[in-house]
């Protein structure tokens, strides 16, 4: 039989379980917290996918109309000054149409506002647009082309993310 003197013993077992312990305590924090960042993270890319794609859902809409030959009822003129598309009394204005599309999870259905930018017309060759449009769609047809900007905006699920797309769009007219 061992006889064990306890005056000999000084421990350090108990020392080095103990700080063992504690740095397994410190990886299992560290692990939890990542993983919590790790989910909101998907959280946020999940609600600004839901928003780009409500507001793409909007520029289609407004696009839609356009190519239907129609105006939208809330046309901004070539002279209207262009509305500051960040503030939220922009999107409240009645400048702004709503319209209704068919994705789920997102809190409001999106927005857009339509204006006519101005007519190319090949017999003139002259533009009314900004210089940066000029000749721009060119047809061998020798149509005339009416230009408009469609801007929309798209909430995600929460209503705390939105996006705001742009499209430049040209109509054939007569």
């Amino acid at each position: 039989m061992l006889n064990f003197n306890i005056k000999q013993q000084s421990g350090a077992a108990l020392v080095v379980s103990l700080i063992i312990l504690l740095a397994m305590t410190l990886v299992g924090i560290t692990s939890m917290k990542s993983s919590s960042t790790e989910i909101t993270m998907a959280g946020n890319l999940r609600e600004s996918g839901l928003s780009f794609q409500a507001a793409e859902a909007g520029l289609s809409a407004a696009e839609q109309i356009l190519e239907s030959g129609n105006d939208p009822a809330n046309l901004l003129g070539q002279d209207t000054a262009d509305p500051n598309y960040l503030l939220n009394t922009t999107w409240n204005s009645a400048a702004a149409t709503t319209t209704t599309v068919s994705l789920a999870n997102i809190s409001t259905n999106p927005r857009y506002i339509v204006k006519y930018l101005g007519r190319w017309d090949p017999d003139s060759n002259v533009s009314k647009l900004d210089p940066g449009f000029s000749g721009y769609g060119f047809s061998s047809s020798a149509q005339r082309i009416d230009y408009f900007r469609s801007t929309a905006r798209g909430f995600g699920q929460t209503g705390n993310t939105f996006r705001t797309v742009q499209s430049f769009y040209g109509r054939r007219s007569n």
